[in-house]
């Protein structure tokens, strides 16, 4: 995660420049990710992120709650839309939606449409005047969180694919970006546009840096 300043797209660009040179961003998130080596990884990276930020204190213990409140719902999304190895995995939710709530975002886009989509338009039913934006480079799979929205009687509006939303003149005007949209050669490829969307001092969320 970085907060949107002097500094942030060339050490972000870096981190993920690393990744798409890696073994791990040409298997492109294959199923030995599942491996208890890669979530203790994963697990071990977000507490050092933490823990780097003490301002997120209440984000971290907020945390454990938000990923039980989503526990059914991640386990039936993950059996019946989509892959546990591509779902967004409950401590993104749970830190996504942390920093909802201590931040108080009047604007957000999750980039990599699917759970996410669904976690942040559920928690703004409860918020009045939050903006969510979820959008994806795959339209087909964009057609299928639309139909996974409907399903839980949630807003499909705002969601739109990358080439239209990344052409939209929207940046500067998000105070939280979720960055988990497509393969690591593809989230290299858009970081600048995609870091651009922050307002100045908002906060980005780069997914799955465990893998640099």
């Amino acid at each position: 995660m970085s907060e949107q300043g002097s500094g942030g797209v060339a050490g972000a660009k870096a981190l993920l420049e690393r990744a798409v040179r890696s073994g791990l961003a040409r298997t492109r998130r294959r199923l030995a990710d599942l491996s208890p080596q890669e979530a203790l990884r994963a697990k071990r990276d977000l507490e050092l992120a933490l823990a780097a930020l003490p301002a997120l204190d209440q984000v971290r213990s907020r945390m454990p709650a938000i990923e039980q409140d989503h526990e059914v719902d991640h386990k039936d999304y993950c059996t019946r839309i989509g892959h546990p190895v591509h779902a967004a995995s409950l401590e993104l939710v749970g830190l996504t939606l942390g920093l909802c709530e201590t931040q108080k975002p009047s604007r957000v886009v999750d980039l990599g449409s699917g759970f996410t989509s669904f976690a942040l338009r559920r928690y703004a039913l409860g918020v009045p005047g939050l903006e969510v934006h979820s959008v994806d480079d795959n339209a087909e799979w964009l057609e299928k969180t639309r139909a996974y929205l409907n399903e839980k009687s949630l807003s499909d509006t705002n969601l739109a694919h990358w080439p239209d939303f990344a052409a939209a003149g929207l940046a500067g005007q998000f105070d939280l970006v979720l960055h988990d949209m497509g393969f690591m050669d593809t989230r290299f490829r858009e970081l600048e546009p995609v870091l651009d969307l922050a307002k100045p001092g908002g906060l980005v969320i780069l997914d799955d840096m465990h893998k640099t």
